[in-house]
């Protein structure tokens, strides 16, 4: 866009009885003047302002639309010399004339991502602000919910505002298409009832504004980083019958789900008469892998069916709330921003107000079915049954192997068997984590406990990992609808397992009405963003006692920190991190491995106890004819895949327990594909590391993939994940040059340099029929 502004006529589509010219004017920042302000606002006589803005991929403010009944002023938003005498005038001018000005009431489709941009990114306070979407019972996401905040079908265009809304807010909407939006939100301004809330950050304090503005953003940030296409891998045996596709997704991670109200599916395939691609808003079914999809009449020759879901996900429940949280305290209509538990996590130099009366009536520590914890292990659980107020929030690092969930079954043991009706809520971010926790429960006889799962995570896909637990287990589709029932199924247990996500699920209503949530346990809290956990500090912000957060910072980050500046877990605020309590001793890997991890990742601070000393423990395979390529986003190395599945079918035969890691998810296919096709076991085998956190086997197979780059091995937690996970040994293979090279500085080539040149066998070495993985170790 020209430094000098230019002038249009609009054509809009979504109001076919709106006929009027509507003027759009284009100005950059830099060249706005108060008289194009004045001659615009001159437009609204009825002092409403419709406003549309767009961001970029960081979803900062790149331009705003301000539109009135026939006129639209788009500006260009200025980035740079942010701080020189003409930009802040011009901020200064902006704000004076239009967001601070009491005379015109402000709409916007999108207020609360608005308000707080402007905040973030202009210093830019705002008045008189309306969201549009709040005005309406249905979901914020749908579009069918800006067709009626614009007067409904037939008087609006469906098909017309889900194509001007399709690339919403974003950089890749055109100007015209941001024009056209700041003039909708004008028009639904027109039916919005008079009593709505309006938004007024001025009277937030800077503190409370700097919270939800960068908890919002980083929840936008997320958002942004998800696929908006998304391949479905299914099995190759599907059928073509009818005009039907009837097949199985492969992999739960890339299922075909039902599909999001903003979602269709792409089918692509083969025919005699050439490729072809059709797509379907809706589905013939989904049940847990099974999928049908309706092709068109003679289709029945197609061959080579890809699937492809088109469109992000709906927002989940817990994001909702989020959203509707951070929300009411824009609108000044919810304390959240003044619960003690909030201001302890965000506002620590508020202070914590509690009152002093005891919570918990704990008697000493429980004997823990004859096991013995190790000092640091009873610290932590003295701390999580103590009721003193400075204990209330209280974190614990786990480094790998230092029995954090046998602390969790310590505290949940001593919390029930304690004088009180304490109750207890473990909560993880994955299901795989809250099964955990489940089976260390059941392994020291503690039973009377509930484990809450989804059909969709459990049918069908994982239901062996509840096979010892099953009678604990209560599955989404079986949630009772009334308390006797609920009751019935509870059977008394004070003790609930559930995910993240779970916790903000209506349904589960029927359960915390009966087990109030008195003390939460978070275990991977690492891995949970901070400001994921606004949703339940909200919904339980009447029962809650006390916060436990089990996890490790030196371990897997909150999913999405690579791409997001600033995204912290509990780990991260320095006011909770430096009273973590530290687990001290490891008792899964060998000796030689567990102690250059305590060396190079813990400060010496983490001791080993294990029956394994010996370096051949740790082995390495130099795949010198092996080499990287990279696959989409990806990288595969075809020959370190090779070694890998021959030395799994070693161990297969000898009957090891194993599993295969590779930091690379394009190689774990890869491998996967190669255990079928060597008809080996192949199923729940093979992993990329972010997916075997929290797991363990007793071989650990490597595939570092990379020869020519460091690339992943520069991540030193993933790279921690990565060597944490064997109980007995572990074979990494790799190319000697590149460990002594490029890679010489990573986590990896210092376990080499501790093992030495004893621990390297050469891949020719390893397909000989005589070759034996660790023959003094099993």
């Amino acid at each position: 866009m020209s430094s000098t502004s230019q002038t249009i006529t609009l054509k809009q589509k979504i109001l076919p009885g709106c006929k009027g010219n509507i003027t759009a004017r284009f100005v950059h920042m830099n060249d706005l003047s108060q008289q194009t302000l004045d001659k615009f606002l001159s437009s609204a006589v009825d002092s409403k302002i419709g406003i549309a803005p767009s961001y970029d991929t960081k979803q900062t403010l790149i331009s705003i639309a301000f539109a009135t009944r026939d006129q639209v002023l788009v500006l260009k938003v200025a980035t740079k010399n942010f701080n020189s005498t003409i930009a802040v005038g011009k901020r200064k001018l902006l704000g004076s004339r239009i967001f601070l000005n009491p005379d015109f009431s402000k709409y916007a489709f999108h207020m609360d991502k608005l308000c707080t941009s402007l905040f973030l990114d202009l210093e830019l306070h705002i008045v008189g602000a309306v969201d549009i979407l709040s005005c309406l019972p249905r979901g914020r996401h749908l579009f069918l919910t800006k067709i009626e905040a614009l007067g409904g079908e037939p008087t609006v265009d469906g098909s017309a505002v889900k194509d001007l809304f399709r690339e919403d807010e974003t950089f890749k909407a055109e100007r015209t298409v941001i024009a056209t939006q700041a003039w909708a939100a004008y028009q639904a301004a027109l039916l919005c009832p008079a009593e709505a809330c309006k938004i007024d950050t001025t009277i937030l304090s800077t503190e409370g504004l700097t919270f939800v503005a960068k908890t919002t953003r980083a929840a936008e940030q997320l958002t942004a980083l998800q696929p908006l296409v998304s391949p479905n891998d299914i099995d190759n045996d599907y059928s073509v019958h009818k005009g039907q596709l009837l097949a199985r997704s492969s992999r739960f991670s890339t299922r075909v789900k039902d599909l999001s109200s903003n979602q269709r599916i792409r089918v692509e395939f083969s025919t005699p008469s050439g490729p072809k691609v059709l797509y379907q808003k809706k589905l013939g079914h989904v049940n847990g892998r099974s999928v049908q999809v309706a092709l068109a009449s003679g289709t029945s020759s197609a061959r080579k069916v890809k699937l492809f879901t088109e469109g992000r996900d709906d927002p989940t429940a817990a994001e909702a709330l989020r959203t509707n949280t951070l929300l009411g305290v824009l609108k000044n209509q919810s304390t959240f921003l003044t619960l003690p538990f909030v201001k302890e996590i965000w506002f620590p130099d508020e202070g914590l107000t509690r009152s002093s009366k005891s919570v918990f009536n704990v008697p000493g520590l429980v004997n823990f079915k004859g096991r013995t914890l190790n000092r640091s292990q009873l610290e932590a659980v003295d701390a999580i049954l103590s009721d003193e107020p400075n204990r209330r929030i209280l974190l614990i690092q786990g480094p790998p192997g230092t029995g954090k969930t046998t602390v969790i079954a310590a505290a949940v043991i001593g919390t029930v068997t304690s004088l009180t009706n304490s109750t207890v809520w473990l909560v993880a971010q994955s299901n795989v984590a809250v099964k955990n926790i489940a089976e260390k429960l059941a392994d020291v006889d503690f039973l009377d406990f509930k484990l809450l799962v989804s059909k969709d995570f459990h049918y069908d896909w994982h239901e062996h990992l509840y096979e010892e637990i099953i009678h604990n287990v209560i599955r989404s589709d079986d949630f009772p609808p009334y308390p006797v029932a609920a009751e019935r199924r509870l059977a008394g247990s004070r003790v609930i397992l559930c995910t993240l996500s779970m916790l903000c699920n209506d349904r589960i209503s029927v359960f915390t009405r009966l087990v109030p949530p008195t003390v939460f346990i978070f275990d991977e809290a690492s891995q949970i963003e901070v400001g994921g956990y606004v949703p339940m500090l909200h919904r339980f912000q009447k029962t809650m006692q006390k916060l436990v957060f089990i996890g490790d910072d030196k371990q897997l980050p909150p999913y999405g920190q690579s791409d997001v500046e600033g995204l912290q877990s509990v780990f991260e605020l320095s006011h909770l991190r430096s009273r973590a309590l530290f687990l001290d001793t490891q008792y899964r890997m060998p000796l030689v491995i567990g102690d250059v991890i305590s060396k190079e990742v813990y400060d010496r601070r983490l001791k080993s106890l294990h029956a394994i000393s010996a370096k051949t423990c740790c082995q390495f395979v130099n795949v010198t004819n092996g080499r990287e390529r990279r696959q989409g986003k990806s990288w595969t190395n075809v020959e370190q895949s090779k070694i890998a599945i021959t030395i799994a079918g070693k161990m297969e035969k000898l009957g090891y327990s194993y599993r295969i890691i590779s930091p690379y998810d394009a190689q774990r296919s890869l491998m996967e594909n190669s255990l079928k096709d060597a008809k080996l076991d192949w199923k729940d085998k093979v992993f990329n590391v972010d997916s075997f956190q929290g797991n363990e086997d007793d071989y650990i197979i490597i595939c570092l993939v990379r020869t020519d780059r460091v690339g992943f091995l520069k991540d030193m937690r993933r790279v921690n994940v990565m060597l944490t996970r064997c109980k007995k040994g572990m074979v990494i293979c790799t190319d000697k040059s590149f460990l002594r090279g490029v890679a010489k500085n990573s986590l990896v080539a210092k376990l080499a340099n501790t093992v030495g040149n004893g621990a390297w066998v050469h891949w020719q070495s390893v397909i000989q029929p005589s070759f034996h993985p660790f023959p003094t170790v099993h």
